[in-house]
């Protein structure tokens, strides 16, 4: 069976006790489809900035980062600690922002940190 819903129906038919609810398709249809161009729209604001900052960024550094968006050339990072901050701070003053714009061709004019959660299993 290859649609993934009708498989979740079948399962729930078969465990679920008489008289339970079961899972309406159209719901989940919409939320996966608006899951979906979420995601569309923010890899195509991001462009090429996630494979830069790969290239760019030492994956020490890099492992405590999580890029959350790109607007108005301003590419914004959260960092796992104030330490990645200080490190990343001083990577890109080092020459680090200049390699990320030259690489974007100008759609990245400078990084904005700030200190947050990063989802590491991710």
């Amino acid at each position: 069976m290859s649609d993934p819903l009708k498989r979740l129906q079948q399962v729930q038919a078969w465990r679920a006790p008489k008289g339970w609810a079961t899972i309406p398709a159209a719901p989940v249809s919409a939320e996966i489809a608006r899951l979906k161009a979420a995601i569309t729209r923010q890899s195509a604001r991001m462009g090429d900035a996630a494979e830069l900052w790969e290239r760019i960024i030492p994956a020490a550094i890099r492992e405590d980062t999580r890029l959350s968006g790109l607007a108005g050339g301003v590419l914004s990072v959260i960092t796992g600690s104030a330490a990645t901050t200080f490190a990343l701070d001083r990577l890109l003053r080092g020459g680090g922002e200049a390699r990320l714009r030259e690489g974007s061709e100008g759609r990245i004019v400078r990084v904005r940190m700030r200190v947050g959660q990063i989802d590491r299993d991710a």
